[in-house]
């Protein structure tokens, strides 16, 4: 019984060592400044506000009230500023600090946002963010953009290249 006992406790640590791993590699991003109207939403739970520093998760729904704004600063140095009456969901965040390569995805369905890229954005196909216009590709930039239903307005304001794909 003591080699059985002793094997279901080592395959319990490593389980448990594999899901905090998991629950640590999910955090992509943190609130980096809060204006109190911006909230935040993870797989369907009831929005809860934002304060300064709270971790973000991908596939969390950052939304915001008619006065709320909120900053995303990424592991990777990108940041999201989501402005009024938006919503921005990070689809997938992959980063490798090492190579400083990756990938990020979101998705801006509404109101207004800005995008400063960091490491991830130097590469190519690095960031990708989908609207209901279409989909935008950023690399070493930063751009803005306002979404009103089907119509929206972005304007690349600095860096490389934006490629603009209707759907």
């Amino acid at each position: 019984m003591g080699v059985r006992a002793a094997s279901t406790a080592a395959l319990l640590a490593a389980c448990l060592g594999l899901a905090s791993d998991h629950a640590a590699a999910e955090k992509v991003a943190a609130a980096a400044a809060v204006n109190p109207d911006a909230y935040s939403s993870l797989s369907g739970a009831p929005d809860k506000q934002l304060r300064i520093g709270k971790s973000i998760f991908y596939n969390e729904r950052i939304s915001t009230d008619a006065s709320g704004v909120v900053q995303v600063l990424l592991v990777d140095g990108s940041t999201f500023t989501v402005g009024a009456n938006s919503d921005l969901v990070i689809d997938r965040f992959v980063y490798d600090p090492r190579t400083k390569s990756g990938e990020v995805v979101a998705t801006f369905s509404k109101g207004a946002m800005r995008f400063i890229g960091g490491k991830i954005s130097k590469n190519e196909n690095g960031v990708t963010v989908k609207t209901p216009a279409g989909s935008l590709a950023i690399r070493g930039g930063m751009f803005q953009g306002s979404l009103a239903g089907k119509n929206s307005i972005f304007s690349f304001l600095y860096g490389e290249e934006l490629t603009f794909t209707r759907q």
